[in-house]
């Protein structure tokens, strides 16, 4: 009975060597990039290593050989604390940068684990080693002065990393909550095994073989990966099934050599019999990893034969995609990419519209009418993603909402289910969430894989740059192409004023020449009312009709030559009386006041109203501010009264003109004055005339502003200062 119990505490204790040795060397070729899988794969060759020393200690009866090998393959043990705190913090996604306490103590293990290494191999770790009277262990460790320190750092280390779990565990969400949950739990059994191998070191006798405890953490760590979806199951089935093949053969030919060829070992080995298993177990564990590689390969070729083609396409599309500049197109290429290559039942893709601060629906194949065209911004679904940063699978979302009904998922359930979405992936740019993409159920009806949603995560980040770019250069054509329209328009404006300046060039010639015939009419009309009495009434009246008539053209012609010159910079500065200038501005263009229905109410005070200034340029100035009101006016009614007051307040004389207009946009006023800014239709305006006006008022030395309110009309003011009456012209 002995025997058969010491068998099976060896068995228990190299199983879990191999397993330890097997799991970590699976979580390393899953991923060989990946810092979580590699950290994970030291991790586990330290149990392994610690495991076999058990192992060696069951078996050994030498002291001097028990106590080398115990020494030798528990000194890995000591790195461990260290990659420990890797593990904690890579498996919660979180940095340790972060934590000033978990940095320091990293930093701290580079040198703390290399002394323990040392102090593990020296004579003061174990004070002796003697024969144990447990069942199933052939010699007992004493632990020695270094033991304890040991003992001390490898808990300290492994309580803070446990306690930093938990913590990321009470703070985490989603998927990696469920992880962290079992990871824990995988933990706390695991430490179990190790404080009932501690305490076996102090001489408490437990006849449990610990290193079950270890299998059970590994089993447990192996659960959470397939209960998660960290992978497809059928990989993970292929993968366990050609693992205990391989390694039943690893670990039963040695057991095959000991129990059937034992006698002949000791014939041709003597008392040193166990080396040829122990060899062939060397070899074997060496072969393994390559014959379960390789096995595994060919295997997995064959499994993901449809998940690997449609990786493959997708890295394609991601690198064809930057290329297209138009966003609608690339946007249906993605859908499309989508849909086909991983053979979906349908997809579609929100962009987000900050105009409307919605994701509003821009691409899709295979939707059905329900499919809604837009996702608000507050919507849970999208605080849930900007937060995450993780993809969402409806069925983990469900099995979340049916274990906890008041939790977030229970919206995010019903969110999921109105898009028809079996995945959400979100896309950020710049930590800014920029689109989502939908998925349907895959054709195959397989589940979606961690592989798959890794896949989908990198291929919508490439997506959110070429997007992103698409959105960017469509932006730049668009105001190239309205630049370009209003270089055109200001062209046409300038030719047009061209235009209008040759007018008014002419329109001066033109003037001059009439105004000689009409002189000559004048003269000769006034000559026959003085030459001698009429006779006939009728004629009288002809004849002052035809004068009246006349010096009305006349004094239409001087106006027109008047409003025609051109002032020059250096032109003379005359006492301006502004009374005057308003009467002329007034009497020019009242017929055409009339004609639109717009009167003038004046209001000017008593007294003198003279500037030093040019009277041609202020009349110009005046015009353009009435003629402005009364486009002001008609855009809003068919008729209406243009204000117009003079008024002198100390040494400053202010001429205002205010219309009954829809009055100016704030966002505008300060760039009325500003060369070709207009607010009139195209072909209406020139955007000149306030600018001119602005420059005027400047060179006269007064300021023009403007005074608006939304549908209470506009003032300008134009204020200039006051000439005294006794001051001299400047020139």
């Amino acid at each position: 009975m002995p025997d058969i119990s010491m068998n099976v505490y060896q068995a228990v204790t190299l199983s879990a060597v191999l397993i330890s040795f097997g799991i970590g060397v699976f979580v390393l070729l899953k991923n060989i990039k990946n810092s979580l899988n590699f950290v994970f794969f030291v991790f586990s060759l330290c149990i392994s290593s610690w495991c076999f020393s058990h192992f060696i200690t069951m078996t050994k009866q030498n002291v001097a050989t028990s106590i080398f090998y115990e020494k030798l393959f528990f000194a890995p043990v000591s790195f461990m604390p260290a990659f420990w705190l890797l593990v904690v913090y890579n498996i919660a996604g979180k940095k340790i940068e972060n934590d000033r306490i978990g940095l320091y103590l990293a930093r701290s293990s580079f040198i703390l684990s290399p002394l323990c290494f040392l102090l593990t191999l020296s004579p003061f770790f174990f004070r002796e080693i003697t024969p144990s009277n447990l069942p199933f262990i052939k010699t007992h460790l004493v632990p020695g002065v270094s033991y304890y320190f040991f003992l001390f750092y490898w808990y300290s280390y492994a309580t803070y990393g446990f306690c930093k779990a938990y913590s990321f565990y009470k703070k985490s969400i989603a998927h990696k909550n469920d992880q962290l949950k079992y990871f824990l739990l995988a933990t706390f059994i695991g430490f179990l095994g190790s404080a009932i191998y501690f305490l076996s070191v102090f001489g408490i006798k437990i006849s449990f073989p610990h290193d079950v405890l270890t299998i059970i953490y590994l089993l447990l760590m192996a659960y959470a990966i397939v209960k998660y979806r960290l992978m497809d199951i059928r990989v993970v089935v292929t993968r366990t099934a050609i693992f205990v093949a391989v390694y039943t053969i690893v670990l039963g030919l040695p057991f095959l050599l000991i129990n059937a060829g034992k006698d002949w070992l000791i014939i041709f080995l003597g008392t040193n019999w166990w080396l040829g298993p122990l060899i062939l177990m060397a070899i074997l564990a060496t072969t393994g990893p390559f014959a379960y590689i390789y096995l595994l390969r060919n295997a997995e070729a064959i499994l993901l034969r449809e998940q690997r083609s449609y990786q493959e396409t997708l890295k394609q599309a991601a690198i064809g995609i930057a290329r297209i500049r138009n966003s609608k197109k690339l946007l249906d290429f993605i859908a499309y990419t989508i849909t086909k290559t991983v053979r979906i039942s349908h997809s579609a893709i929100y962009l987000f519209d900050p105009e409307f601060n919605q994701f509003i629906l821009k691409a899709g194949r295979n939707l059905n009418e329900k499919q809604p065209i837009s996702i608000d911004k507050k919507n849970p679904l999208i605080h849930y993603l900007e937060k995450q940063n993780e993809p969402l699978v409806y069925e983990e979302v469900k099995r979340k909402s049916e274990d906890n009904p008041d939790s977030v998922f229970t919206q995010l359930e019903s969110e999921m289910a109105l898009l028809n979405a079996k995945v959400v992936v979100a896309s950020f740019l710049e930590e800014k969430l920029l689109n989502i993409l939908i998925l349907g159920d895959k054709l195959s009806k397989r589940p979606y894989t961690s592989e798959d949603l890794h896949n989908f995560s990198v291929f919508v980040t490439e997506a959110a740059l070429a997007i992103d770019n698409a959105l960017r250069y469509e932006n730049i054509e668009e105001q190239v192409r309205q630049r370009t329209k209003e270089l055109m328009e200001v062209q046409n404006q300038l030719v047009q004023a061209e235009k209008l300046a040759t007018v008014g060039t002419l329109a001066g010639g033109v003037a001059h020449e009439i105004n000689n015939p009409l002189t000559a009419i004048l003269t000769n009309v006034q000559m026959l009312l003085a030459a001698k009495p009429i006779d006939s009434e009728l004629d009288r009246e002809s004849l002052e009709l035809i004068e009246e008539a006349t010096k009305r053209c006349r004094t239409i012609v001087q106006k027109l030559m008047t409003y025609a010159k051109k002032p020059l910079e250096s032109a003379r500065l005359d006492k301006v009386d502004l009374r005057k200038v308003l009467d002329i501005t007034i009497a020019f263009i009242s017929y055409q006041l009339e004609q639109e229905n717009i009167k003038i109410n004046t209001q000017i005070d008593e007294g003198g109203y003279f500037v030093s200034g040019n009277h041609n340029e202020l009349e110009q100035v005046v015009t353009n501010l009435i003629l402005n009101a009364k486009d002001a006016i008609k855009r809003l009614k068919k008729s209406g009264i243009i204000h117009v007051a003079i008024s002198k307040k100390d040494e400053t004389i202010m001429i205002e003109v205010q219309d009954e207009g829809p009055g100016i946009p704030q966002g505008i006023l300060s760039k009325i004055f500003d060369p070709f800014f207009t607010t009139k239709d195209v072909g209406k305006g020139l955007g000149l005339g306030l600018s001119i006006c602005h420059s005027i008022i400047a060179k006269h030395k007064g300021t023009i502003s403007v005074e608006s309110e939304p549908n209470q009309g506009a003032v300008f003011t134009v204020q200039l200062p006051a000439m005294k009456e006794e001051s001299k012209v400047k020139s």
